[in-house]
């Protein structure tokens, strides 16, 4: 009797311990993403805007380096992915990816260029690629760690969430740096050349903490072929749940329609974020170009303003985790987009009362849509690759390429619809949040609603 009852304390025990390990790698993994998500963030929110009013480079080219970057970003993941499917040293490629990240992004803000001539524009679409090729490389072998070591749904989603929170969280410390660093100026209406270091500044402080939390990630973090042995098979019930199980025979994922739906959906997602990222600052600038009172100056709305849009999107996150489960990742994606439309609207009519506040109720809306959306369809996605038993790094390689190919076309093709001179369209930005990232937000419904009927 005595030898049963110790044998259940230690059962008790090592269940106990087991789920205090789970939760240990999860927080790790969460933590590998924290360098890409640190760079992302000063990326699409402060690389356009730097090379428009603190470079004074031309509105086109700053345009053609945002879509350098991106396209070789895009470029790079099928490649990434394809290789760290077909080697599976997933942690290996992740360091790799963090060295050129670290390189590529402290170059981008550090180089300071005398004249901007072809030299120095080739310089820094060098170190941009570097940093892509990097940033790419970490992603991939991230993203593709999760079917690795998800045992069911729930683990899934619990990954993912703690991925997105990483992210946003990532995002508010970059914003709050960015305040303290700029707040810290004698003309609070006004951002130039004479920021440089500033923004300097800022680009090694991100470098530091993203290395630090990479390395906590290198300690926690196991692949497959260190936990997968004591993980459960996902019941085929809660498997199919998702209605992503491919009908058709297919030898190769790229041969199922479902990938390019969810792609779409994905891509939306991203694109909405991407374009409010990198077009608030300038909105706001130019909202300052046409002397209309802020209530706060531009060194502290630039970051006061996104930062709100991430605490919202922090809160959602969160709040997914509790979310009911007939409350199912496309029914989260649809909410997420009525709210983006609802937001897109707003910019474009709601100012017409010209109250200040209403632009941070706005960016509440967009940190809400970009959460929901967000998580729902890279949950759809995770699941799309375990339930069909496809290579995750090949799967994810393959959604995040349009994002990123799509983006940058898209910053592209807006820059060179600026008009020469800026006073001619005071209200550019202002349109361009309005109208592009309603459109995007449209193309998401519509991918949501091919999806759903498929499935009925």
């Amino acid at each position: 009797m005595a030898d049963e009852t110790l044998q259940d304390f230690r059962k008790l025990d090592m269940a106990n311990l087991d789920r205090r390990c789970y939760w240990v790698q999860k927080l790790c993994y969460g933590m590998g993403h924290v360098y890409n998500d640190l760079c992302a963030a000063m990326w699409f929110s402060y690389t356009l805007f730097y090379l428009q009013i603190v470079l004074q480079m031309e509105s086109k080219t700053a345009g053609i380096l945002i879509m350098t970057g991106q396209v070789v970003d895009a470029l790079a993941t099928p490649v990434v992915g394809y290789a760290v499917d077909r080697t599976g040293a997933r942690r290996a490629w992740h360091l790799a990816g963090t060295l050129a990240v670290s390189v590529g992004f402290s170059l981008i803000y550090c180089l300071k260029p005398t004249a901007l001539n072809t030299w120095v524009l080739i310089d820094y679409g060098f170190v941009i690629s570097l940093f892509q090729i990097g940033w790419a490389i970490t992603q991939i072998s991230h993203l593709s760690i999760i079917p690795e070591i998800a045992t069911t749904h729930r683990y899934t989603s619990d990954l993912t969430a703690i991925r997105y929170t990483a992210t946003v969280c990532c995002s508010i410390s970059v914003y709050l740096i960015t305040l303290i660093v700029l707040k810290n100026d004698n003309d609070p209406n006004k951002i130039g050349p004479d920021d440089f270091y500033k923004f300097k500044e800022i680009a090694l402080i991100i470098s530091l903490i993203g290395i630090f939390a990479s390395l906590i990630f290198y300690c926690g973090a196991l692949t497959k072929e260190e936990s997968r042995s004591d993980y459960d098979i996902i019941p085929e019930s809660e498997s199919d749940s998702s209605g992503l199980v491919t009908n058709e025979e297919v030898t190769h994922f790229l041969k199922s329609s479902i990938i390019y739906k969810v792609s779409l959906m994905y891509m939306a997602s991203r694109l909405f974020t991407t374009l409010t990222l990198i077009y608030i600052p300038l909105y706001l600038d130019e909202k300052g170009a046409r002397s209309e009172d802020t209530g706060d100056g531009i060194r502290q709305t630039i970051a006061s303003v996104p930062l709100v849009c991430f605490v919202a999107s922090f809160m959602t996150s969160i709040a997914l985790k509790f979310r009911l489960r007939r409350c199912s990742d496309k029914v989260v994606y649809l909410v997420g987009i009525i709210l983006a439309l609802i937001g897109s609207v707003w910019i474009k009519l709601g100012f017409l009362f010209r109250s200040d506040s209403q632009l941070y109720v706005i960016a509440s809306l967009i940190g809400v849509s970009g959460s929901a959306t967000m998580v729902s369809s890279l949950c759809l996605t995770a699941e799309f690759v375990k339930v069909n038993g496809y290579g995750g790094a090949s799967v994810y390689s393959t959604v995040t390429f349009t994002d990123k190919l799509i983006s940058g076309g898209v910053v592209l093709l807006v820059q060179n619809l600026q008009c020469t001179p800026k006073e001619m369209c005071p209200h550019f930005y202002e349109d361009v949040l309005s109208y592009v990232c309603g459109i995007v937000s449209l193309i998401g419904l519509g991918s949501l609603a091919t999806l759903h009927c498929r499935l009925n």
